[in-house]
């Protein structure tokens, strides 16, 4: 693939966290991504530095090495729920740092893939192509699961471990000890100064106000960053303890599942895991680090008793069936708090013809399911406006007026996430709401995402408070456009006529070339996917999937389970 269509790919569909709406993207940007890095090179947005380049040890010129200088910038936080009580925060990222990151990786893709090439342990390819959702190639789920499916069947021990909060904890300056070596690194630091490995550190700190700790949750760049980091730690594991059977081991990211025969080679081999990371400057998360005699290991049946009913009670998904579904998933997911219980049984309805005369109960056990699973509501949001697109019988008002009390709640803790998804359904339900709570907050969050959010629905004259309009247009600067969140409020609100561009900044140098080629990073015009989409891309990818899952059991068992 060439180097253009990597970084196109990279900017166009891996750039904004996938769990914003729709309404935002960053096609057009990465489409045009070469000629705006160019422009902005020219206008001194940012510089290639080449004046530290010199001479080594034995009068040797170094080749191929620059740095870059750029202004530092906060990225905007959007707080997202996790599993139970836990949240992580995604980083919604400057495009100056972002765009040179891409630019970086797809100019010298052959390196990035040497170094992801030392993977040893993880079953996911790091591929970048047009055809993926989001630009490089997914998890394989199911893939995972058979394989720690496997490993539990043939193995007396198992050990379970991972990071604690991976990504925040990265230390930037580790990039190139992965990419290189960490004692070749130490030992020769002058070396390897202003190489690529390096360059990517500036880049990456560049984004997050020059903080040495952390690479954002996001970007599909940070998944490759992260993966070259794991790929190296593959390889120091393989080189400690080679009597590990590569069968018997599961990486997924930085999570481990390991088998054994005996309990002192589990302990060794934890042990020797926990070192390896801290040599890498990350520590093992000990609440989710474990090692169980096969007999112990807790298996979780959620996933069976919802598969048995389906099976076992045959018919559409409708009527006294459909009520027996929605109150037994509710009941599994308290019984199993921390599995996504809920978020299994929206993918079941997603797939599902619902009847004109289950709406009432449907539209119920939805906004039940706002509550007890808010990482779903993205979902919840696609299935209530499909219900009302084909049935028009979803309760507006009682939708309307449960999400406005919860944004209400929710915009109080900063939970972004939530609030973005709410805003949205109302957005989609055409219906005009007002909160008070909600305007007075908005105008001390550092959120444009949620702005541009009300700022387009006041346009459609379907939000009635008030907003910090005077208060944001103050805020829009020369200066504060190239450091923090106010880069994608001042953009969008200015190209849409939403904000007044005071200081003429859509023709200052950041903004112009993005602008005269007309790219678009939130599109009023764009609105939820239909289901039926998303199943049908469901659809392609478990096919996907199953290719790979035929080559596993092949290598593995000799024997093809789907050869019949």
């Amino acid at each position: 693939m060439a180097s253009s269509k990597i970084q196109s790919s990279l900017l166009s569909k891996g750039y904004f966290p996938k769990e914003l709406p729709e309404a935002f993207t960053t096609k057009t940007f990465g489409e045009n991504s070469r000629e705006i890095i160019s422009e902005w090179n020219k206008a001194k947005i940012f510089s290639v530095e080449t004046k530290a380049l010199g001479k080594l040890a034995g009068k040797k010129v170094r080749r191929g090495s620059y740095t870059y200088s750029l202004a530092s910038a906060d990225a905007e936080i959007i707080s997202v729920p996790k599993r139970g009580y836990e949240r992580r925060n995604l980083q919604l990222t400057h495009p100056v740092s972002q765009s040179l990151i891409a630019h970086e990786m797809a100019q010298h893709w052959g390196d990035i893939q040497r170094w992801i090439g030392r993977q040893t342990y993880s079953l996911d390819e790091i591929r970048v192509s047009d055809q993926y959702e989001r630009s490089v190639k997914g998890i394989n789920f199911p893939l995972h699961r058979e394989k720690k499916s496997y490993i539990e069947s043939t193995s007396d021990w198992v050990v379970r471990t991972d990071i604690t909060i991976f990504y925040p904890s990265i230390y930037t300056h580790s990039i190139p000890w992965a990419a290189y070596g960490k004692e070749k690194v130490k030992q020769n630091i002058n070396v390897y100064k202003e190489s690529l490995a390096d360059r990517l550190d500036v880049l990456v700190r560049s984004g997050n106000r020059n903080q040495t700790v952390g690479i954002p949750i996001g970007p599909e760049t940070s998944r490759i960053i992260a993966e070259t980091i794991s790929a190296r730690i593959d390889s120091e594991f393989r080189q400690s303890r080679p009597e590990v059977k590569i069968n018997n081991v599961d990486r997924l990211q930085d999570d481990w599942l390991i088998g054994t025969n005996s309990l002192e080679s589990a302990d060794s081999i934890l042990a020797e895991i926990s070192r390896i990371y801290r040599h890498f400057g990350l520590e093992i998360n000990g609440s989710k680090t474990s090692i169980n005699h096969i007999v112990a290991a807790r298996q979780e049946s959620w996933v069976s008793e919802i598969g048995a009913f389906l099976s076992h009670r045959g018919g559409s998904l409708s009527g006294s069936r459909l009520r027996e579904f929605l109150a037994i998933c509710p009941r599994l997911q308290a019984e199993f708090h921390s599995e996504p219980v809920i978020n299994y049984a929206l993918s079941v309805i997603e797939g599902a013809k619902i009847q004109t005369q289950d709406v009432r109960e449907m539209e119920s056990f939805l906004l039940k399911a706002s509550i007890i699973a808010p990482n779903s509501l993205d979902r919840i949001c696609r299935i209530i406006l499909d219900l009302q697109h084909e049935t028009n019988m979803i309760s507006k008002k009682k939708v309307v007026d449960r999400f406005v009390e919860l944004i209400e709640r929710n915009i109080e803790k900063e939970h972004h996430f939530e609030v973005i998804w709410l805003i949205y359904t109302i957005r989609g339900l055409n219906v005009r709401f007002y909160s008070r709570k909600l305007s007075d907050k908005i105008e001390s969050m550092q959120s444009a995402s949620i702005a541009l959010l009300l700022l387009d629905m006041r346009a459609r004259k379907t939000f009635g408070g008030k907003l910090p309009i005077e208060k944001w247009e103050s805020e829009i600067t020369e200066d504060r456009i190239l450091t923090d969140w106010t880069w994608l409020l001042g953009y969008e609100g200015f190209r849409n006529g939403w904000l007044r561009d005071k200081n003429n900044l859509m023709k200052g140098s950041l903004f112009a070339p993005m602008a005269h080629r007309n790219v678009v990073f939130y599109d009023p015009k764009r609105n939820v996917r239909p289901s039926k989409t998303f199943v049908s891309k469901r659809m392609i990818l478990r096919n996907d999937q199953k290719k790979e899952l035929r080559q596993f059991f092949v290598e593995v068992r000799g024997v093809d389970p789907f050869d019949y």
